[in-house]
């Protein structure tokens, strides 16, 4: 069936960003300080996707591996520091690991980041309208017209009909690299094995009694330190749910904590819509029947109450556009230093399986870098990306999908459409000097 609509609405700017969370929210608000007429297109109702909507906990550390230097800093460190101002998160310089901001881990999450959601949204609102960032909620995107290597606009269903918004430049920060689908570009889904990571449903409690939780588990390994024994015993009397092997908490703001253990096993497309609904009533059952678990059986949590379960499901891999270059698992082992890098990171490849989580890169003390190529599409002039759909080999993605570096890309790819149209050149061919000095402009950190 062919199916066409009338336009009801047309708007035209420099630079469109498809997707609200926090790396449209970071490319957004760069482009827009670099002078550009920016539009950022949501599907929801407000910003932050994953660290909204889906409840996700904390921001993962922004710091190098050893915990010693702050890394990623610019939108990311601003928006942080606006949010600690209003009592909105806690700094990550004193979330240590082995504490309760870290989860009790004992490797790993160093410089973590609690933060308030609802403060979260307010902040980053307030950053775009300072910024002179046009918010188009309730934008859906449908369509996208591409004339030979050039997109030339996005179509939107909305409530009102269908909107078309014409640019020069766009960027993908959909999560599921849905402009790059639907203009036609390439694009990876898993690796040969075929298999995605497991997606999760968040949920927030309260009245955790800290101090008791503190001393069941302070003077414990990491296996105490997870109440794996308490997990395994609920398996055995099947009464547990999924193959989460461990209790993961995390201490958020104003005695809310994050819970996420919730997790559908079995792999699925995690763009097709009937299987989402699925997933995500599955992961709803699930939430009562851990909470019930915790409740019953962990140090601390007696009186804790369920507040809230995620809106969108947690999905941590889904499709990666074909770039320029391809980040790789060996490059970030090697920690190599990229000519055209656009961010320093260290986060651990982190790739969740049934079972079990894939660490590959606990070993590895230095930070590597994230090549700009990565962040442009091979297929268009004009079309960059930014967040988890970047250019990737499936264990780079497992390090880079946070929100951190997810916030780095956003910042990058603004700056770099930005400077493409100044330059009156292709996307790909941003002048990188130009780049890195923008971005430390903006605060971002390169190895200065």
């Amino acid at each position: 069936m062919e199916f066409t609509a009338q336009i009801k609405k047309k708007f035209v700017c420099d630079v469109l960003v498809v997707g609200g969370g926090v790396a449209g929210f970071s490319a957004s608000v760069s482009a827009s300080r670099c002078g550009m007429n920016v539009i950022l297109a949501e599907q929801g109702g407000y910003l932050g996707g994953t660290a909204t909507a889906g409840l996700v906990a904390p921001f993962m550390t922004c710091y190098d591996a050893k915990g010693e230097q702050q890394i990623i800093r610019g939108i990311f460190k601003e928006t942080i520091d606006r949010l600690i101002k209003i009592d909105g998160a806690k700094d990550p310089s004193e979330c240590r690991k082995c504490d309760s901001y870290s989860g009790y881990k004992l490797k790993g999450h160093l410089g973590t980041t609690p933060y308030d959601r609802e403060k979260l949204k307010f902040v980053m609102e307030q950053m775009c309208e300072e910024s002179g960032v046009q918010l188009k909620y309730h934008f859906m995107l449908v369509g996208v017209n591409v004339e030979e290597k050039r997109i030339r606009s996005c179509v939107f269903a909305t409530t009102n009909g269908f909107y078309e918004i014409e640019a020069k430049q766009f960027i993908d920060c959909s999560g599921d690299a849905n402009l790059c689908y639907l203009a036609g570009g390439e694009y990876e889904f898993s690796d040969e094995s075929k298999q995605l990571q497991p997606v999760s449903t968040f949920m927030l409690i309260d009245g955790v009694d800290k101090q008791a939780m503190d001393k069941a588990v302070l003077d414990k390994d990491a296996r105490g330190r997870a109440f794996m024994e308490i997990v395994e015993d609920e398996k055995k009397e099947g009464r547990f749910p999924c193959g989460t092997k461990k209790v993961r908490l995390y201490e958020q703001m104003n005695g809310v904590w994050a819970v996420n253990m919730c997790q559908i096993d079995e792999p699925f497309d995690v763009t097709d819509p009937e299987l989402i609904a699925k997933a995500e009533i599955e992961g709803r059952k699930q939430a009562f029947i851990i909470f019930d678990m915790l409740k019953r059986r962990v140090p601390g949590l007696q009186n804790i109450r369920l507040l809230q379960t995620s809106e969108t499901l947690g999905v941590r891999e889904s499709r990666r556009m074909k770039g320029e270059h391809k980040l790789t698992l060996d490059e970030i082992h090697s920690s190599t230093v990229f000519e055209d890098a656009i961010a320093v990171v260290a986060s651990s490849v982190d790739v969740h399986t049934k079972g079990a989580v894939n660490y590959k890169a606990f070993e590895n003390d230095k930070p590597y870098t994230i090549p700009y190529r990565a962040l442009v599409h091979k297929d268009f002039d004009n079309l960059l990306g930014a967040g988890k759909i970047i250019s990737s080999d499936r264990f780079a993605h497992g390090a880079v999908r946070v929100m951190p570096p997810a916030m780095a890309t956003g910042q990058a790819v603004g700056v770099g459409a930005s400077l493409a149209i100044k330059e009156n050149v292709k996307a790909k061919d941003a002048p990188i000097d130009k780049l890195k000095t923008v971005l430390k402009e903006q605060g971002a950190y390169l190895f200065d």
